[in-house]
């Protein structure tokens, strides 16, 4: 501890100089180093939760907020290129990344900057239970405004399609589950029509007697209302996808509402964040120089401070050790003990 006290009392300037010196080279390397953005925000307003078509109709998530729900679905959907790239061309970003000579050659390596940006620079948040947000910052203010109506475009034309697509194939399920419930219930009708007929007696009394009455007939009678059943099922089933497939194929407004369109920002994003965050980046390296910076001090120091440090490097007894005395009662001697071996 001696050591290290030592150290930091002979060269306080250099220790000083470095814990300032590092935070204000981080400050200006933000403030030089990064240029001004732009961020385009739109609210909107949701009028349902984010559903998809199961087997068993539409299918919703009862526990989270319509807000959570379209908020997560958007957020996954940035993440897939296919989605991504379709809003980076349909808001003409390619023009406002600015990439390299290397990059603008290979479209590839375009696409994957393109797939980049928008994934991890469009965020998307749920502010209560129906509304939530959509921002987008660039350094370009007209290009984020264009991303965050691209995204809103593409979401709506995407959910639809989806929609469509997902009640579609249910319908081609079900069709040949139709077919061949009818073809049993024709069947059954048919098994039982041709047993009245060959009994008349059972259809004079009615269904209610007759299967009281005949136990044979009791039973094909039921088949014929289980098959019905069984296609009245699929029947309500059907339309009930046909009816949802075309109220949000045809309706624009049926997922969500606008309420705040995106503006084109006139003021650049606020760098107090990055400022701190690049000044405290800094400090903690300044702090971590500093303390290898003792160390390096310390190992070199190769005084003698007390018997022990005599003990180190030779193996004489020590014999007489002058006393540390206040500085006040001896100004002009050393304040410091030495031993003496």
């Amino acid at each position: 501890m001696v050591r290290v006290l030592e150290a930091i009392f002979r060269r306080p300037l250099q220790l000083l100089l470095l814990m300032a010196l590092l935070p204000v080279v981080g400050v200006a390397i933000a403030y030089f180093g990064s240029t001004h953005t732009y961020q385009s925000t739109a609210t909107l307003w949701a009028l349902q939760r984010y559903l998809s078509i199961g087997t068993n109709g539409p299918e919703i998530d009862v526990f989270s907020s319509p807000a959570e729900t379209q908020s997560t679905a958007l957020s996954e959907l940035l993440q897939i290129r296919a989605f991504a790239l379709s809003v980076a061309k349909d808001a003409q970003l390619e023009s406002a990344i600015n990439p390299d000579s290397g990059v603008r050659a290979n479209s590839s390596l375009i696409d994957d900057a393109l797939f980049l940006d928008i994934s991890h620079n469009v965020i998307v948040v749920p502010l209560g239970y129906s509304s939530f947000t959509i921002s987008y910052i660039n350094h370009n203010p007209v290009a984020a405004q264009k991303v965050v109506e691209a995204v809103i475009h593409n979401f709506l034309l995407q959910s639809q399609a989806l929609t469509a697509i997902e009640g579609q194939t249910l319908l081609d399920g079900y069709q040949p589950q139709l077919t061949k419930a009818k073809q049993d219930l024709d069947t059954a009708a048919a098994a039982e029509a041709q047993y009245l007929q060959a009994h008349p007696e059972l259809a004079k009394e009615g269904p209610e007697l007759a299967t009281a009455a005949d136990p044979h007939y009791a039973q094909l009678h039921s088949q014929t209302q289980q098959a019905q059943g069984q296609v009245l099922g699929l029947q309500a089933t059907i339309a009930t996808l046909e009816q949802e497939i075309g109220t949000q194929g045809q309706n624009a407004n049926y997922l969500f509402k606008i309420l705040d369109p995106p503006s084109m920002p006139d003021r650049p994003v606020s760098r107090t964040k990055l400022y701190l965050v690049d000044g405290g980046i800094a400090l903690v390296t300044a702090i971590l120089a500093c303390a290898l910076f003792l160390v390096i001090l310390v190992r070199r120091d190769h005084a003698v401070y007390g018997a022990s440090d005599l003990q180190k490097i030779t193996t004489a007894p020590v014999i007489l050790q002058i006393p540390r005395m206040p500085s006040r009662n001896i100004p002009l001697l050393v304040k410091k003990s030495y031993p003496v071996a």
